[in-house]
């Protein structure tokens, strides 16, 4: 008796009586299937009623572009030679043809750094061989470029014969300059031929009478001829390097570069400061002079800073064309006059010069034209090169058409989703299908009202030639709400020639279109107070009432469900205890089964 479970259904009485619960409870749960099916109703009108939302809220939208005012005020360019100028238009701009000659370009001003007195010869004293001056070490020179250790190849042509011979040197990093002109001394045959001159700060080979020197060869390892700034020369001209040798070196620190007037900081002990046009740039000891250059280009200084590696000095180029200078100013600290700049001199641009419709020759600070410079109002010409083109300028009709296109495609999308909400169907077997919204007549005088709206107006119109829709080539059927294009040439008419009317019939205040579908849709879409938002919180706050029921109900279910099992329960127990009974007489009574 103690050990049996009286919630297992028939253990003692063998009647399956959890089942019959099981099937009372679900009997008992058929009403609430009403209660969800109506919640799913509730439901798909809630979401119709947002899907019409949206799309309202959308026309809405389309329609207020059609009442901005400066739709109707865009232009089109066009030039007959892109090549030499381009052209834009402002909202507004003026309309027309327009020949325009570009006699000279814009080009900007550039300020040259001093190329003298500024950085160190690579040594101070004339070296050749037999002089007392040795030089720098190939390696501890300041060329422009780190110095490569390596094979040089040096060939002496015959003018006459016509034959070359050629003579491969090592030269290593550690050997001085004097070492490196004897090599080359020997590999032109000629005692002194190679020299340096501390004045020039340059290198000179001489070449032997009658012959001719070819310098390099694409075996070379070593970069020697390359910091020499030594070419092969004309027939029968010496080798003279190209420019100084002592050189400024993009990857140094300024501190550690070779001017020949020491640089100071001003701020610190070890930074400073200078300006560019107005400017500031910041600089320290250990600031690359590649970092510098990169600080100008970077800040609103107006200046591309670059370093002219053939003059050995740094340019500051105007990055707007035009005859513009450049104004520098040491602020704490003396770099622009110890890299050369304060002593540079002005190379100057040149303005814009021009003519419009073969008239006076007009002048412009760069080669972008304004309105101001030229009178041509709201137009921005961009010249390109030297040259003549005819520029136009033209309602941008285009733009007004899309507009008007998109407002009708989103009037259909309303109207069809309010025809397909609100539709009944029958289907061949004689059922009828009852859309969503198919009784809800608020929804479906929507469409009605709103084919209304679009319709021509008789009287109040703000144009004098348009009145609807109808005047711009629109149509709607007996059958449908929608708008269909049946006349694009109206449309395309009115936008040519009548585009202040349109401009009225869309845009006017209060009584254009625009702000009428405007008035006509806002209080129904309006996030707070909108007709449709304010149904759609309602079918909630419905929906939300019928899970109270349905809560409720199943309260209900539950607890009868509990009684049945109890007693249930309550009666296997109590079959249990009568099977014990008999047992127990069938055995005292020696009956057995």
């Amino acid at each position: 008796m103690a050990g049996l479970d009286m919630s297992i259904s028939g253990l003692a009485s063998g009647f399956d009586w959890k089942s019959v619960v099981d099937q009372l409870t679900a009997v008992e749960r058929t009403p609430q299937a009403t209660v969800r099916t109506e919640q799913a109703t509730l439901a798909r009108r809630r979401d119709a009623l947002g899907q019409i939302a949206t799309q309202l809220s959308d026309l809405q939208t389309k329609a207020a572009a059609l009442g901005d005012a400066t739709l109707y005020t865009r232009r089109s360019t066009g030039s007959t030679d892109t090549s030499v100028a381009t052209v834009s238009a402002a909202n507004g701009a003026v309309t027309g043809t327009n020949s325009l000659n570009i006699l000279t370009l814009a080009t900007p001003s550039s300020w040259l750094g001093a190329t003298s007195g500024v950085i160190n010869p690579l040594n101070a004293a004339d070296v050749a061989s037999g002089v007392a001056a040795t030089g720098p070490t190939m390696a501890a020179a300041g060329w422009g470029a780190t110095f490569t250790a390596g094979t040089v190849t040096i060939g002496v042509k015959n003018n006459v014969t016509g034959a070359v011979t050629n003579t491969q040197i090592s030269i290593a990093a550690n050997e001085t300059l004097q070492q490196v002109l004897v090599k080359l001394d020997s590999a032109i045959g000629s005692t002194g031929s190679a020299t340096y001159s501390s004045s020039n700060d340059q290198v000179t080979l001489a070449t032997p009478a009658g012959k001719s020197l070819i310098l390099g060869a694409s075996s070379d390892t070593s970069n020697l001829l390359s910091c020499l700034k030594l070419f092969t020369p004309l027939v029968g001209n010496n080798a003279v390097s190209a420019s100084k040798l002592g050189s400024l070196r993009l990857s140094s620190p300024v501190a550690e570069q070779p001017l020949t007037t020491a640089l100071t900081y001003g701020v610190t002990a070890t930074t400073g400061t200078f300006s560019i046009n107005g400017v500031s740039i910041d600089y320290s000891s250990t600031s690359t002079l590649s970092s510098v250059l990169n600080s100008i280009n970077d800040s609103a200084a107006g200046v591309q800073a670059s370093f002219d590696s053939s003059q050995n000095r740094i340019v500051l180029k105007n990055k707007e064309p035009g005859n513009r200078g450049v104004v520098l100013a040491n602020n704490g600290g003396n770099f622009l006059t110890a890299f050369g700049l304060i002593s540079g001199t002005l190379n100057s641009g040149t303005d814009l010069e021009y003519s419009i419709n073969g008239g006076s020759t007009l002048k412009a600070r760069s080669n972008t034209i304004t309105d101001a410079d030229s009178g041509l109002t709201g137009l921005t010409i961009t010249a390109a090169k030297v040259g003549t083109t005819t520029l136009t300028s033209s309602n941008d009709n285009g733009a007004a058409k899309s507009a008007i296109d998109a407002m009708v495609t989103s009037v259909n999308r309303v109207q069809s989703l309010i025809s397909s909400l609100t539709v009944s169907n029958r289907d061949s077997a004689g059922k009828i299908t009852a859309g969503v919204l198919a009784y809800d007549q608020t929804i479906f005088q929507l469409g009605s009202s709103l084919r209304s709206l679009l319709a021509p107006q008789l009287s109040g119109s703000p144009s004098s030639t348009i009145r609807g829709l109808s005047d711009l080539g629109y149509s709607t059927s007996g059958y449908s709400n929608e708008m269909t294009a049946t006349n694009a040439a109206s449309l395309t008419t009115a936008l040519t020639s009548q585009l202040s009317e349109v401009q009225k019939f869309f845009s006017t205040t209060t009584t254009g279109l625009s702000a009428k579908i405007t008035t006509f849709i806002k209080p129904m879409v309006d996030e707070i107070s909108g007709t449709l938002p304010q149904r759609q919180k309602g079918l909630t706050e419905q929906s939300s009432r019928l899970d109270d029921q349905l809560a409720s109900m199943e309260r209900r279910v539950l607890a009868n469900r509990e009684r049945l099992l109890a007693g249930f329960r309550a009666m296997e127990a109590a079959q249990a205890k009568s099977n014990s009974q008999i047992q127990f007489l069938n055995q005292k009574l020696g009956i057995t089964s």
